[in-house]
């Protein structure tokens, strides 16, 4: 899912290099200042030795709540709006092209659907050495408007433990190693009955389960006594935003 806007390079080469099977061209409604763009940018994924299928999406860019609208359609389209679907790969976002509105707007629809964003860097070479210098008049403002954020909840505290304890343990514990370092294999209060090895893997399942169909924070790795806990990448994300900081 590409937007367009006076760009080519940064639109074509990410779809090329990763051999997409399908391309959505999000651009405005016509008039379009950008059409020549649009052209020139379909015509050369025409020229892909394999079968792409290129589709344009009309939206209007400037505008944060259309542009989401839109992504959402295209992520119910592809079927993707089930986060953790199996065997469902996520679309790919490209969040550094079209406007800022897009830029944020697609990376919202990443974050409420199963999505991946990605930046594409120009090269230097593409700049001049002289820096910018600033005008009397650099920019002439037209309006300002808001733009539209949506909640995202953080894990509950308990689930951050569960980062932080395969954190502290390079990133990968047995679950019986997991149960002690969380302390769940021990009674809940002071001359309680020792808890059954049924009744703490109960407890530390409560924890691993959201943790791994709900936020893709952990993975566990073989079943049974042997079974390991994984801290994934977004996992690792998760903690540096939501763990304690020493």
């Amino acid at each position: 899912m590409v937007p367009v806007g006076f760009e080519v390079e940064r639109i074509t080469e990410p779809i090329e290099r990763e051999r997409a099977d399908r391309a959505y061209l999000v651009t405005r409604p016509d008039p379009d200042a950008a059409r020549t763009f649009v052209a020139e940018v379909e015509r050369r994924l025409a020229r892909v030795p394999w079968p792409l299928d290129v589709r344009i999406v009309r939206t209007e860019l400037w505008d944060t709540l259309g542009v989401v609208a839109a992504y959402r359609r295209i992520f119910e389209a592809e079927g993707r709006i089930a986060r953790r679907a199996p065997g469902v790969l996520p679309l790919r976002v490209n969040v550094s092209t079209g406007t800022k509105i897009t830029a944020i707007a697609g990376t919202l629809a990443c974050m409420l659907w199963n999505g991946e964003p990605y930046y594409v860097q120009v090269s230097r070479s593409w700049y001049s050495d002289r820096p910018p210098r600033a005008r009397a008049v650099h920019d002439s403002v037209e309006r300002i408007d808001p733009v539209h954020v949506y909640e995202l909840r953080a894990p509950a505290p308990e689930l951050v433990e569960v980062l932080e304890a395969l954190a502290r343990r390079g990133g990968s514990l047995r679950k019986r190693e997991l149960l002690r370092e969380l302390g769940l294999d021990r009674p809940a209060g002071d001359g309680a009955r020792p808890l059954s090895p049924q009744a703490q893997h109960g407890r530390l399942t409560r924890r691993l389960e959201p943790l791994e169909l709900r936020w893709g924070f952990v993975v566990t790795d073989a079943r049974g006594p042997r079974a390991r806990v994984r801290l994934t990448e977004q996992g690792r994300v998760a903690l540096s935003l939501f763990g304690h900081t020493p």
